[in-house]
């Protein structure tokens, strides 16, 4: 395989056997970039791969500016690079590199995660000891501080609401976890035919979390693993005005997608007023014309 590929939007897990058997990878890590090229040397560094046959690391890069920095810094440390043309969001990039990938667990990491490969290793085994099909670490701030990157699916108020989470000393089993750094089996991944592409941007992992749970998978949280981020900071000239209204984006298409049409439109109801009354989305006119265009994109798939 040539390190540099541009490929259609298929999902093939890649052909090695599923249970690991004639795989000459365990692990395969996946970061997708957009405008990430300033920081995705000092995110492999970190990584330590050097020496690491039993692992691969492939970086999608989704429609950047810096596309050709970002394939000449993954070029020169080994890794794959796939290219999209166009900014096709984190769960269709993530798709295009689990399209490429040999190992029998899949890690998709943000490129702004301080981690090494060691302790991907250890979070892989630590799901395969405790029988749990998707698993990510406790995630903390470049201060050190614990964030809370576990909980419950979203629901509309109205239906039951539990915590979403069970604690079990060194694992917390959960509903969904953070997708920043999360592992998951190539063989689930594969069944879940992915995550759902027309999510963009948020709430993606959430449904693919949903989805597994439906297949009686299991979820969790390892106490003994931590990685440090800042958290939205992978991609220069995001602003958080569009973040924002792309988690709301993402917020509407979980609702369509998984519970009522009418608890759908209410979900929209309360973004609109969100946008109306809260100072992150003060440009309200550019914030209204984005979170259409976001609902023609996602809920008309529903």
């Amino acid at each position: 395989m040539e390190p540099d590929e541009r490929v259609s939007d298929g999902l093939d897990v890649g052909s090695g056997d599923r249970h690991g058997r004639n795989a000459t990878l365990k692990i395969s890590i996946i970061t997708v970039t957009y405008n990430s090229s300033h920081i995705l040397t000092e995110f492999i560094d970190q990584l330590r791969l050097n020496g690491q046959d039993e692992s691969e690391l492939i970086i999608v890069d989704s429609g950047s500016d810096d596309a050709e920095a970002t394939k000449i810094i993954a070029q020169r440390k080994g890794a794959t690079v796939v290219l999209s043309p166009e900014n096709i969001g984190y769960g269709r990039g993530s798709n295009l590199g689990a399209a490429r990938a040999q190992g029998e667990w899949l890690v998709f990491v943000n490129p702004d995660v301080s981690v090494i490969h060691d302790q991907l290793v250890e979070l892989v085994r630590i799901g395969q000891r405790n029988e749990v099909h998707c698993i990510g670490p406790q995630v903390a701030g470049i201060d050190g501080r614990l964030k809370v990157s576990w909980g419950r699916t979203i629901r509309p108020p109205w239906r039951k609401r539990g915590s979403g989470y069970t604690d079990h000393g060194s694992l917390i089993h959960a509903e969904t976890i953070s997708g920043c750094c999360m592992a998951i089996s190539a063989e689930h991944f594969r069944r879940l035919n992915g995550f759902d592409p027309s999510f963009f941007m948020f709430c993606e992992e959430m449904d693919l979390h949903r989805r597994l749970l439906d297949l009686n998978g299991r979820i969790s949280v390892a106490r003994d693993v931590v990685v440090r981020t800042p958290g939205g900071s992978s991609s220069l000239g995001v602003t958080d005005r569009w973040r924002s209204v792309e988690r709301l984006i993402g917020h509407t298409r979980y609702v369509f997608k998984h519970f009522s049409r009418v608890e759908g439109c209410a979900a929209i109801g309360y973004n609109l007023l969100k946008i109306i009354f809260l100072p992150k989305f003060k440009r309200r006119r550019t914030s209204f014309v984005q979170y259409s265009k976001g609902l023609r994109r996602n809920v008309a798939g529903t």
